[in-house]
C-alpha cells in the first residue's frame, strides 16, 4: 500500500489523500484549504483514480470537489445521502459568494463553475450510499462507509482489498452524542487492521467534558438574557441545528420563555437534517423542539423577523459563519457588538486569521471592522468548546480497542501530530506511528 497526503494531512487543510493498494487507485475527500482568507484548491490527484470516497459534508472535505470532476469525469463518487445534500447546500452557496465578489470588482479566483457543479453531484456519477454495510466496486473488494459521530451522514471509510489487506480511514470522528448523531462506535468485525490512518485534529490536548461545556454555556445564555441582552452564536452551518436544540432544550429546562433562532445556512442545514432519510440508526434526524424557529425564507418575511428580533427584548440568534466570515452572523454583529447588555458566544474553533479570531483577541473598546467599518466591542465575548472531534486521548483509547499495526495520523497540526504519536506509543510502543505529511508517500 501508498498512502500520499496530497493536502489536509500534516499539515490540515484542504484534505485529500490518495491510497493505491493492489490495482486500484483511490481518493478521499476532495476539500477547499482556506487560507488568510483566501479559498484554495489542493493539489488535484493526477492520473487514473478508481474511487472518490467522501467522508463528509464540509467544505474542507468536499470544497473542491467540482475541481475533481473536471479533471476526472470517469471517476465514480461515493458518500452518504446526506453529504451529498450538504454538498449541493455549500458548493452552491460558495459559488454565489463568488459572483457576488465579482460583481464588487473584488480580486478572487473561480475554480469552477456551474456546470462543474451540476455535473459534480449528478446521481448518474455520484453513488449515494444508503446504508453502513458492505458493498463491493470491484470484483474482489469490500468498501464499508461506518457512522463517525462527527456531523450527519459522516462516515468513515472501511476497506478490504481482494487480497486481505484491511484500511480504516477515521474520517473526522466525535465519540460524544449530539441531538441529531451520536458518538461513533467501534468496530467489531476489523480487529487488528494493517493500517488505520486517523485524523489528529486536537491529538495533542483534552477537550473540556462535553456535558458540562454543554450547561456551562446555556448556563451563560441564561445570564445575559436575565440582564436583557441579545446573543449571537456565530456557527457553522451543518452544526448549527446541533447547538440551537442544545440552546432550546437548556432555556425551556431553566424555564426562559424565549425562543431560540436559526438564520443564513444553519437554517438551511437544519431542513436538510430533519428532511433526509437516516442512513444509519445513528443519525436520529432532527426534530424542532417548540422554542426553536427558523427564520422564515421568504425574504420579505425574513427581513421584518430580522428587525423584529432586533427592536424587541433580549432573544438568541444562532447564525453562520461560525467564524465570523462572512454569513447573516455579520449583520447581526454589526447591531449586539457594542452593546454592553448582549454578547456573542463561539462554541467553535476559530482559526488564525478569521473574524472570530481577532474578535476573541481584541479587548473591550477596542475596534472591529464590519464591512469595513468600525465598531467598538463592549458587548461580552466568549469561547466554548463544543467540538464534533474527538480529544487526543479519546483518539488514542479508540486506537487501543482496535490495535492497528500502522496508524497514519493527518487532519493536524505538527504539534497534535506529535502529541498523539505520544499518547499512542505510551499505551502500544510496537505501533508504528507516522505524519501524513503533505506530499510524502507513506508506504507499507
Amino acid at each position: 500500500m501508498n498512502f500520499k497526503a496530497l493536502s489536509g494531512g500534516v499539515p490540515i487543510g484542504g484534505s485529500h489523500y490518495l491510497i493505491e493498494l493492489e490495482d486500484k487507485r483511490i481518493v478521499i475527500d476532495c476539500g477547499a484549504v482556506q487560507a488568510g482568507g483566501k479559498v484554495l484548491p489542493p493539489p488535484i490527484a493526477q492520473g487514473r483514480v478508481d474511487a472518490l470516497f467522501l467522508t463528509h459534508g464540509h467544505l474542507d472535505h468536499i470544497g473542491m470537489l467540482p475541481l475533481f470532476v473536471k479533471e476526472h469525469p470517469e471517476t465514480p463518487i461515493y458518500g452518504t445521502k446526506v453529504t451529498w445534500r450538504f454538498a449541493r447546500m455549500l458548493l452552491w452557496d460558495s459559488y454565489f459568494v463568488t459572483l457576488k465578489k465579482l460583481e464588487r470588482r473584488e480580486k478572487v479566483e473561480t475554480y469552477f463553475s456551474a456546470t462543474d457543479i451540476e455535473r459534480a453531484l449528478n446521481l448518474k456519477r455520484f453513488n449515494l450510499v444508503r446504508e453502513p454495510e458492505w458493498f463491493s466496486p470491484w470484483l474482489g473488494w469490500k468498501i464499508r462507509f461506518w457512522p463517525a459521530g462527527h456531523i450527519n451522514g459522516a462516515a468513515s471509510i472501511h476497506i478490504i482489498s481482494p487480497k486481505g489487506f484491511r484500511i480504516i480511514h477515521s474520517g473526522d470522528i466525535s465519540f460524544h452524542n449530539q441531538p441529531t448523531i451520536r458518538g461513533a462506535e467501534v468496530v467489531n468485525d476489523i480487529f487488528s487492521p494493517e493500517v488505520l490512518i486517523t485524523e489528529g485534529t486536537y491529538g495533542d490536548r483534552d477537550l473540556p467534558n462535553r456535558v458540562k461545556e454543554e450547561h456551562n454555556f446555556v448556563d451563560k445564555v441564561v445570564e445575559v438574557l436575565g440582564q436583557g441582552g441579545k446573543i449571537l452564536v456565530p456557527s457553522f452551518s451543518i452544526t448549527g441545528p446541533n447547538i440551537g436544540i442544545i440552546l432550546a432544550n437548556g432555556l425551556a429546562k431553566a424555564r426562559v420563555d424565549i425562543p431560540v433562532n436559526l438564520d443564513g445556512m444553519v437554517r438551511t442545514a437544519a431542513g436538510i437534517i430533519s428532511g433526509s432519510s437516516e442512513w444509519s440508526p445513528n443519525d436520529n434526524g432532527l426534530v424542532f423542539p417548540k422554542n426553536l424557529i427558523a427564520v422564515p425564507e421568504d425574504p420579505e418575511k425574513a427581513r421584518a423577523y430580522r428587525q423584529k428580533i432586533l427592536d424587541g427584548g433580549p432573544a438568541v440568534i444562532v447564525s453562520s459563519h461560525g467564524m465570523l466570515e462572512g454569513g447573516m452572523a455579520m449583520f447581526y454583529l454589526q447591531h449586539l457588538i457594542s452593546d454592553y447588555k448582549s454578547a456573542v458566544l463561539l462554541p467553535g474553533y476559530q482559526a488564525e486569521g478569521t473574524g472570530g479570531r481577532r474578535l476573541l483577541e481584541l479587548e473591550r473598546g477596542h475596534y472591529f471592522q464590519i464591512n469595513r467599518r468600525p465598531f467598538p466591542i463592549y458587548c461580552d465575548v466568549k469561547r466554548f468548546q463544543l467540538s464534533s472531534h474527538a480529544s487526543g486521548n479519546e483518539l488514542a483509547g479508540w486506537i487501543s480497542e482496535i490495535q492497528p499495526w500502522h496508524v497514519i495520523v493527518t487532519h493536524a497540526v505538527r504539534s497534535a501530530f506529535e502529541g498523539l504519536k505520544q499518547k499512542i506509543r505510551e499505551r502500544h510502543p510496537s505501533i508504528r506511528v507516522s505524519g501524513g505529511f503533505n506530499g510524502e508517500n507513506i508506504v507499507d
